[in-house]
């Protein structure tokens, strides 16, 4: 009988990630089985659950991967290496945007945002999982956004992003967004306290002709 080692089983599980999210990503997630996973790959179900004790842990795993992929691409920013600035913007966005692999993920979280049900079930505690992480990215997102109020704003442009590439509506290299995306919000909050300052203006001359006699 062959031996089965660590890297034996690190590699069968890499396999069972892979198939679960390829086939997530062409079906859906309520669409998709551990039986389907097995049979995509040539094993049974039970040697699936070998390696994860339900679906809701297979479904976990992937969801680690995901956070495990924007923490990594966060990490600069959560370590005070993207600088300040105007800058420091367009480097965590290029940071976020390199490559194209986290549009991958968005099968997943996109099926677990919108999942709701009247009671407890494998999906409500990834879906909270899902929620924190986006206010982990909000939060992130307004260390260096000049009006931290656009933070949420900013997140749903890039999820907007990843979305429509995760479904081939957008071209390859999101990188590319990054700098058009910087310049946006920049842009938007000059605009916003030019605006301002405007109103300000505005209100002091208003004020001035009412003292006047």
């Amino acid at each position: 009988m062959a031996r089965h080692t660590r890297e034996d089983a690190a590699a069968t599980r890499a396999r069972i990630l892979a198939s679960a999210q390829q086939l997530i990503r062409e079906r859906g997630l309520h669409c998709v089985t551990v039986a389907d996973v097995a049979r995509a790959i040539g094993m049974t179900r039970g040697a699936v659950y070998g390696h994860f004790r339900s679906r809701a842990e297979l479904l976990g795993a992937l969801l680690s991967c995901a956070e495990a992929d924007f923490a990594a691409r966060l990490a600069p920013l959560a370590q005070g290496d993207a600088g300040t600035g105007p800058h420091a913007l367009e480097k965590t966005l290029s940071d976020l945007l390199r490559g194209d692999e986290l549009a991958r993920h968005v099968s997943l979280v996109a099926a677990l945002l919108q999942h709701k049900c009247g009671e407890a079930c494998e999906l409500c505690p990834l879906r909270a999982r899902v929620l924190r992480g986006v206010e982990s990215l909000r939060a992130a997102f307004a260390v260096v956004l000049p009006a931290p109020g656009l933070a949420g704003l900013l997140v749903a442009h890039l999820w907007g992003l990843l979305g429509a590439h995760a479904m081939q509506l957008a071209p390859s290299g999101l990188s590319g967004s990054a700098v058009a995306l910087a310049r946006l919000y920049r842009g938007h909050v000059a605009l916003s306290a030019a605006q301002l300052g405007c109103r300000s203006g505005a209100t002091s001359s208003a004020a001035r002709v009412r003292d006047t006699p």
